[in-house]
């Protein structure tokens, strides 16, 4: 069964630990300091029955980012409101952050109702009402019960059980994620963390990554609701004890994930939107509290326009003091450097990109739209369907849906594109390839890794946008070498008198195969004019080329094709003597000559022979 995780939040002293005592008969204030001051200081844990835990943070402002850490991971918001005080500033505030936090569902419960009138009680219910308009408390229900009388305990109780068992909770991504809310040590043990399985799940035994560091630890043993389990799964509360790992390494805000899934970054996109309550503006470059996940960390603001005016909304840059393991579509709360207030709530737009301030404007904030805008911008460099679902955190099937939805296309090779990037990178290409040939002999082509670096491409991507140029004869593809298709050369007359002399030394060498070194010796030309010669007279399919070191006439080549014809259409295999054999080749010639026909489908190997490749059976 699922668990569900339920969060305390209200002013202080409104009655929230005694709320949860009265519910579960355990009092969460564990710390001396907190009970000699009867304010709870740090999130208390609690368990309603073996499906739910209840959390209960502080309510005094100076202890806010206790309560955003604990409230990060809940399902269930239980808003508390003392009948007597009835609506007050840390009301506001804990509102504000559990709607930022965009929990499941809000429950309002109105305590100490035994002190006051049911006039009284009324119009705090109208103060309520009024606050939680356009928030996720605005159709809830609100109990009113006493927690030393346990008046309406039982109903808010019951009612918390039937909501809890209602909800269904999905996990859209496969991969390992917790955010730690409580670290400690524990004799015989050693090292001790606990939290709320925001994704995937964990087994006694696995190996996981501590965030941001980037160390590496073993779960060596597990916890759920006080007992000892082999595996928790997304939403179960868990303490996970890992070997071999110093208690000093791991704090409040780490983030516990399966290995390289997260990304670690100081610099965030991010949608920001401002509370209404405020009086806050966030300007340019101003200095905040940013509480993401457990953690909280101070950053910087940047803005394309000049500020953002209470309930009003923008893109941004966050760039974060220090790093923190981020997924895209984290919420987050933002409050002031000094004096500490919620000024407005956040969400992850992007992680992985560095944009500039004038491009802000344009990343949607919907999932969608925003993954149909960043295909969109990845147009040399595509990624496939595995990473979009990494950068998403969402598993293949989910981010295939969308792929789908925004009719994006898939290559062989996973890439997702759109047709207006591909038709764009192909007009560059045969662009490129132009400029760089331009009917000259001796720049007649252009070589696959120069048009990748000089385009900034990524390898299989330009492969894919060739090949497609080549099915659509616009360019052709040979030996590595792209070319305009039937691009007419200008050559002169000693340059074609040259490529004469070079095709008769290769018809009348031994066996019309010759290695280059010695193709340039006996035409005593230099080098790399000799090479550009031999593609053309490859071009011209007067030679072939059978490595980069030696060369066959076509004839020859042809000769060796129609007996290995005649030898597979009785044996089924051959081998290197018995080709030695057929083609007269010596054992250095006979050796680049099979890997040739290897490549280009004329043999398959089986061990150490060769049999009949897939051009015998197309003839």
């Amino acid at each position: 069964m699922q668990q569900i995780v339920i969060g305390t939040a209200g002013h202080i002293d409104h009655g929230k630990t005694s709320l949860v005592e009265a519910l579960t008969g355990t009092n969460t204030d564990t710390l001396l300091q907190e009970k000699s001051r009867g304010i709870t200081i740090d999130l208390g844990f609690a368990y309603l029955n073996e499906q739910i835990t209840i959390v209960d943070v502080p309510g005094h402002q100076r202890f806010i980012r206790n309560m955003v850490a604990g409230s990060s991971t809940i399902h269930i918001g239980l808003l508390v409101i003392a009948a007597d005080d009835g609506v007050m500033p840390q009301t506001l505030e804990h509102l504000h952050i559990l709607n930022s936090l965009s929990i499941l569902i809000g429950i309002t419960v109105i305590t100490k109702i035994d002190g006051v009138d049911n006039e009284w009680i009324d119009l705090v219910i109208s103060d309520i009402k009024k606050i939680q308009k356009d928030t996720i408390f605005q159709s809830s229900r609100i109990f009113k019960v006493d927690s030393l009388s346990h008046k309406g305990i039982d109903e808010l109780k019951n009612s918390i059980i039937n909501i809890s068992q209602s909800l269904n909770i999905f996990d859209k991504s496969k991969v390992f994620k917790m955010y730690v809310d409580r670290v400690f040590n524990k004799k015989g043990y050693g090292s001790i963390v606990t939290g709320t399985i925001k994704s995937g799940n964990i087994s006694k035994g696995d190996s996981i990554e501590i965030l941001p560091e980037k160390i590496t630890a073993t779960v060596r043993g597990v916890q759920t609701h006080g007992g000892e389990v082999t595996n928790v799964k997304f939403g179960d509360r868990a303490a996970l004890n890992l070997s071999k790992i110093d208690i000093n390494v791991l704090k409040r805000g780490s983030v516990l994930s399966t290995i390289g899934k997260i990304t670690v970054t100081n610099y965030l996109i991010v949608n920001l939107t401002m509370s209404k309550h405020t009086l806050w503006t966030i300007q340019n470059n101003q200095r905040v509290r940013i509480h993401l996940g457990t953690a909280e960390i101070l950053a910087r603001i940047n803005l394309q326009i000049k500020k953002i005016e209470p309930g009003k909304t923008s893109n941004a840059i966050l760039r974060l003091e220090k790093k923190c393991g981020v997924t895209l579509d984290e919420l987050f709360v933002v409050r002031s450097y000094s004096p500490m207030e919620t000024i407005a709530s956040g969400i992850v737009l992007d992680a992985n990109e560095r944009i500039k301030r004038d491009s802000l404007g344009e990343i949607p904030v919907d999932k969608v739209a925003r993954l149909k805008y960043m295909i969109s911008r990845r147009s040399k460099k595509p990624l496939t369907v595995k990473q979009w679902s990494e950068i998403f955190f969402l598993s293949e099937v989910e981010i295939l849906k969308k792929i789908k939805l925004i009719k994006a296309k898939i290559t062989k090779s996973d890439l997702v594109y759109f047709c207006d990037n591909l038709n764009s990178v192909k007009h560059s290409v045969v662009k490129y390839v132009k400029e760089k040939t331009n009917h000259d002999l001796f720049h007649s082509y252009v070589e696959m890794n120069n048009l990748k670096l000089n385009l900034n491409l990524s390898s299989d991507w330009v492969k894919y946008v060739v090949n497609g140029l080549v099915n659509e004869q616009l360019l052709t593809f040979e030996n590595g070498r792209i070319k305009i298709k039937n691009q007419d050369l200008i050559i002169d007359k000693k340059t074609a008198n040259d490529i004469d002399s070079l095709k008769n030394i290769i018809s009348n060498s031994p066996l019309k195969i010759i290695s280059m070194n010695e193709l340039v010796k006996k035409s005593k030309l230099n080098p790399k004019y000799v090479k550009d010669l031999v593609f053309i007279l490859n071009d011209r399919k007067k030679v072939v080329i059978i490595s980069m070191d030696i060369v066959s006439s076509a004839d020859a080549f042809d000769s060796i094709i129609s007996k290995l014809q005649t030898y597979f259409s009785g044996q089924e295999l051959l081998s290197v003597s018995s080709f030695k054999e057929l083609s007269m080749l010596s054992r250095k010639n006979a050796i680049p000559m099979l890997e040739y026909l290897d490549i280009n489908g004329y043999t398959i190997r089986n061990g150490a022979d060769r049999k009949k490749g897939p051009y015998f059976f197309e003839q």
